[in-house]
C-alpha cells in the first residue's frame, strides 16, 4: 500500500511470506499489521466442508457479522426471486 520495498523477492513463494494478500500483493509489516485491516478465524473444516462457493461465502458473511456485532440491512439469504 505504501510502495515500501520488502525483504522478499518476488520468486518467493507467497506461502512462505509474511504480509502477503492475494488480491493486494505484497505489504510492509506496517501496512500489513494497520489499523485499517481486521481479521476473523474461519476454521478450516468449514472451507473443506462447504464445497459451494454461495454456501461458504454466507458461513463467512455469517461469522463476520456475529464476530463484529454488526447487524446487515439485508439478510441474502432471505431474498428470493419469483420466476
Amino acid at each position: 500500500m505504501c510502495g515500501a520495498q520488502t525483504q522478499y523477492n518476488i520468486s518467493d513463494h507467497i506461502d512462505l511470506r509474511y504480509g502477503y494478500i492475494e488480491g493486494m500483493g505484497q505489504l510492509c509489516s506496517p501496512c500489513y499489521q494497520g489499523s485499517g485491516r481486521s481479521h476473523i478465524l474461519i476454521d478450516y473444516r468449514t472451507i473443506f466442508d462447504t464445497p459451494n462457493d454461495m454456501e461458504l461465502g454466507r458461513k463467512i458473511r455469517s461469522a463476520y457479522f456475529k464476530e463484529t456485532g454488526i447487524v446487515p440491512s439485508v439478510y441474502w439469504e432471505t431474498i428470493s426471486v419469483d420466476k
